[in-house]
């Protein structure tokens, strides 16, 4: 993932983007409650995209910084997304968070459980008690940070969220940084870069029990290649399909530094099937990447630069309908 297409910026972005990364609103947290019904999108107070990519909440996300990695809570009531601000020599991360009271968002804010080493790409589980995040700064007591991000989670407090508490990686397989996303609460479909091939990120499943993390494998070479970077899964609530970003592929519609969505879907066996690069409009000749489903699974949210005059990806959303035309099962 990429997020600056300007030359000299560029050279930064990667360089640190691919080493690292593949709020409470004060104390009046609204109470999660079970899933709600996302309809037509009303549940966020917005007008609904259609089978068209649209920008998503522009007026309260959107500013000069990347926009990355939205997650909403089951009841669509909590927005979490990370943003990224490039500065000369470079790049730090935050956790921003809003919530919908009275029939509106609150004004964006930084996270309460926040750091000053950098916090990202935020997801829940099917509850909505705990939030996972990334981070990279200190384990446990120690006075450094890591030097590469780490698994943490809060879990809800009452109304507010508790003190951050370790998850770790899975050692015998991250070396840099990763991204993940959660299926059913005790399985973690990640990126990695193994100790033995940090240059490229390949795609991993790994159980979860408690804390404890199971033994990781490959989710096979129908997604995962040996000549190109597989990055940031995404999978639908059902566990039915996967959208991920790749870089560097000959079908890619930007250029090969740069990467789009592809999707995969699970065939009828388990395993995965041949990945399908997402045609225009919803990849374009920008950067697409950072896909995540909402909660219901009926909107696909990413980040691109593709706005005219942006430097920086903002938010997007379009109607998992337009997903639908690739499942050739």
């Amino acid at each position: 993932m990429i997020i600056s297409k300007k030359k000299g910026m560029q050279a930064v972005a990667i360089g640190i983007i691919y080493l690292i990364a593949f709020v409470s609103y004060g104390h009046q947290q609204t109470e999660v409650t079970p899933k709600s019904d996302e309809g037509d999108g009303s549940a966020y107070g917005l007008s609904a995209p259609g089978l068209g990519p649209e920008l998503f909440a522009y007026d309260l996300v959107g500013n000069n910084d990347a926009q990355l990695a939205l997650g909403i809570s089951p009841n669509g009531k909590e927005l979490y997304f990370t943003q990224a601000r490039v500065q000369e020599q470079s790049i730090s991360f935050e956790l921003r968070r809003s919530v919908f009271v009275d029939n509106q968002w609150t004004p964006v804010e930084p996270v309460s459980f926040g750091s000053e080493y950098g916090d990202m790409e935020a997801f829940f589980n099917t509850s909505g008690q705990r939030l996972y995040f990334f981070s990279s700064r200190p384990e446990n007591d120690a006075l450094k940070p890591v030097q590469t991000m780490n698994l943490w989670y809060v879990e809800r407090d009452m109304h507010s969220w508790g003190q951050p508490v370790l998850l770790g990686k899975p050692d015998s397989l991250v070396k840099y940084g990763w991204s993940a996303t959660l299926l059913d609460d005790n399985t973690l479909y990640f990126t990695a870069r193994p100790y033995e091939n940090p240059g490229l990120a390949d795609i991993y499943e790994v159980s979860i029990t408690g804390d404890i993390f199971g033994d990781p494998k490959s989710i096979g070479e129908a997604i995962n290649t040996s000549e190109y970077t597989e990055n940031e899964p995404a999978i639908a609530p059902n566990g039915k399909y996967m959208v991920f970003y790749s870089a560097g592929r000959p079908d890619n519609l930007s250029s090969e530094m740069l990467g789009d969505l592809y999707i995969s879907f699970r065939g009828t066996d388990g395993d995965w099937q041949e990945a399908i690069h997402l045609d225009a409009p919803i990849n374009s000749t920008a950067e697409e990447n950072w896909p995540r489903f909402s909660p219901g699974g009926k909107f696909l949210f990413f980040s691109s630069n593709r706005r005219e005059g942006t430097e920086f990806p903002d938010l997007y959303w379009v109607s998992t309908r337009a997903l639908l035309e690739y499942d050739k099962r």
